[in-house]
């Protein structure tokens, strides 16, 4: 085990209160430490709590095998295949358990074309992995002990986005890195480091990406309650055509439906309400759809426009199945309001996505849907 004189006391200034870190949280610590392993609370819950933010979520870091987290916590089970981690269960809560990774050698990289991450290491080794210093910081709340090897709290504290290691290499290493740096420029407002001229440069390294790999980052820039500035974001840094190439200038009016719909979106999440990502992308996708309508063939059907829309469209931008699926739905629905008779009522009002499609035509009619 590595001791504790390697860890650092924190500060008055940007610490951490123990009473904003929930007690399934530390129950899961102090019985991993009584077995004599090493658990640390780690990665955006530390940042989010120096800065004073309420974490949602609560990730561990251990030296302890996964078989060995199970053999210690009954109500718990290993998932993944890329990357082993355990879910444990107390008080309803789930908490992820993770085991300190080093980078695998060249030769266990590659098994059956999935890269194998299960190289374990130390906590040491672990950080290094990580992408950025101020998610690089580890915290033991039993002993009061953080493990930041390379100044993360000092860059959270300048408000500044650093790499670990030369940033180039990282991003050519994985570059929704480049995504990721992004994203938190806009969530946390931080001095991101990478010129304009840096980004195009390695915005073609993205082409590399699967589209699903792209769709749930986009998700992320999406709904944890910074929508509306991350559009803004990723037009500064020309990156908007690459999640949504069919947006037009209109799009971005500030009584557009798609800016509406990024400020309803960062109200819910706000109001810890949920988002589902379907809505999100009727949003988006609408007057894209609209715009699809007017110069296709007028006697298509309106089941028939939307399917040639998403054959059209999903080469482009990746979007789960189950997604057009709720998106067609509120598209299906929304003339069925306008031309609305009494005997439909009802058999409308009982359809699976009826409020959603009510919230939808809300946000059209506060809009310059049509424009």
């Amino acid at each position: 085990m590595t001791s504790s004189s390697s860890h650092k006391k924190i500060s008055n200034q940007y610490s951490i209160n123990n009473k904003s870190i929930p007690s399934y949280v530390l129950e899961v610590i102090r019985k991993l430490q009584q077995y004599d392993f090493q658990a640390f609370m780690v990665g955006g819950c530390i940042r989010d709590l120096l800065l004073n933010i309420q974490p949602k979520d609560f990730d561990i870091a251990t030296n302890a095998h996964p078989d060995q987290v199970t053999a210690i916590f009954k109500n718990s089970r290993i998932i993944g295949r890329r990357f082993k981690i355990v879910h444990v269960r107390i008080d309803r809560q789930i908490i992820e358990v993770s085991t300190f990774r080093k980078k695998p050698s060249e030769v266990n990289k590659l098994r059956n074309g999935v890269v194998q991450d299960n190289a374990y290491g130390t906590v040491e080794e672990d950080a290094q992995r990580r992408d950025f210093t101020m998610n690089a910081i580890f915290y033991d709340p039993i002993n009061d002990h953080l493990f930041d090897p390379f100044n993360g709290k000092k860059d959270i504290e300048h408000r500044k986005i650093n790499f670990i290691g030369d940033p180039e290499e990282r991003i050519n290493e994985d570059p929704v890195r480049l995504l990721r740096a992004i994203r938190f420029h806009a969530k946390l407002e931080f001095n991101l480091g990478l010129t304009l001229s840096n980004i195009k440069k390695y915005i073609p390294l993205l082409d590399n990406v699967p589209y699903s790999r792209i769709f749930d980052e986009m998700m992320k820039f999406f709904l944890t309650g910074h929508a509306k500035k991350s559009i803004f974001v990723l037009k500064k840094y020309q990156l908007l055509d690459l999640f949504f190439p069919f947006l037009s200038d209109h799009s971005l009016d500030k009584n557009s439906l798609l800016i509406h719909g990024m400020d309803n979106t960062d109200s819910r999440v706000k109001e810890d309400k949920t988002v589902n990502p379907g809505f999100l992308m009727a949003v988006i996708l609408w007057d894209a759809f609209n715009h699809s309508l007017k110069i296709n063939d007028s006697k298509l059907t309106l089941d028939s426009q939307i399917k040639h829309f998403f054959n059209k469209t999903n080469p482009n931008i990746f979007i789960h199945n189950r997604f057009i699926k709720y998106i067609s739905d509120i598209w299906r629905l929304q003339p069925r309001f306008t031309k609305l008779k009494i005997r439909s009522v009802y058999r409308l009002s009982n359809h699976p996505r009826f409020r959603a499609a009510y919230d939808f035509l809300l946000l059209r009619c506060n809009s310059d849907h049509d424009q």
